[in-house]
């Protein structure tokens, strides 16, 4: 234990998200694990970053450009695998997993089987992925791997994997601006609120007091600064993000 608490902070005494990366690198080392990846899965509307930015890896060079040139990762257990749940799993659990969802063909878990294949030739054999997902379903992966077909099942070690992989993301998140709730008038908030209580337009606008063209101009502004596009997707972030609070406001009751 005495390990991982020295682990954790020299990632979080880490000058830079890089130095911070190679402190990560250093603690999987000492788990066994040669290799290491981070990365953005889905977009982060939040610090303003698109997916797969943030890539940080270890991995041979040769492999990713490979990886990265034929677009590998719509084929990758792993990288699906993370897109789905939230959590910590050997490699070894990704293609099974994938085998009760009815998303994905024979076909396609073919073609996974066969990418884990190549990655096992270029040295890639075997590894623990973590999923992580911040407060607005924005999903982080991190993954490390090694040479032999070892399957982590000590519970501990994944544990442990799992602690530090979310110290080294919380320490490249902090190095943005996150978004701010402030940025959302007062009207935009009582628009998304009277959408969570289940509200059309016109609703709303009667409710208010004010034209469905109007409505709509505040829809336009809340898409822009939520970075979405759509009135449920926006609805959604607003709660997670604790912009608006919907049960604080009664159906059918002007305010």
């Amino acid at each position: 234990m005495a390990d991982l608490q020295l682990f954790i902070e020299a990632i979080q005494g880490a000058e830079t998200a890089e130095k911070a990366f190679e402190e990560f690198c250093k603690a999987s080392r000492a788990y066994g694990y040669d290799n290491a990846v981070f990365s953005l899965m889905t977009d982060h509307n939040s610090i303003g970053l698109k997916a797969l930015h943030g890539r940080s890896t270890n991995y041979p060079e040769d492999w990713m450009t490979h990886y990265r040139e034929n677009g590998l990762h719509a084929v990758d257990p792993v990288f699906q695998r993370i897109l789905l749940k939230p959590g910590v799993f050997d490699w070894s659990h990704a293609v099974p997993q994938l085998e009760s969802d009815a998303r994905f063909d024979a076909r396609l878990l073919e073609q996974s089987r066969n990418l884990m294949n190549e990655a096992s030739d270029a040295g890639l054999s075997s590894g623990i992925a973590v999923s992580i997902a911040n407060e607005w379903g924005e999903i982080a992966g991190i993954g490390i791997s090694r040479s032999d077909n070892e399957v982590a099942d000590d519970v501990r070690i994944l544990a442990e994997i799992f602690l530090i992989s979310a110290v080294l993301h919380e320490k490249y998140i902090s190095g943005f601006k996150a978004w701010s709730p402030d940025r959302l008038t007062t009207r935009e908030k009582e628009v998304l609120s009277w959408s969570a209580e289940g509200k059309s337009d016109w609703e709303t606008a009667q409710i208010i007091g004010i034209s469905r063209s109007t409505i709509r101009f505040h829809w336009n502004n809340i898409f822009r600064k939520l970075g979405v596009n759509n009135k449920i997707t926006a609805t959604v972030h607003a709660i997670r993000r604790r912009i608006i609070f919907p049960d604080t406001i009664a159906p059918g009751t002007p305010k």
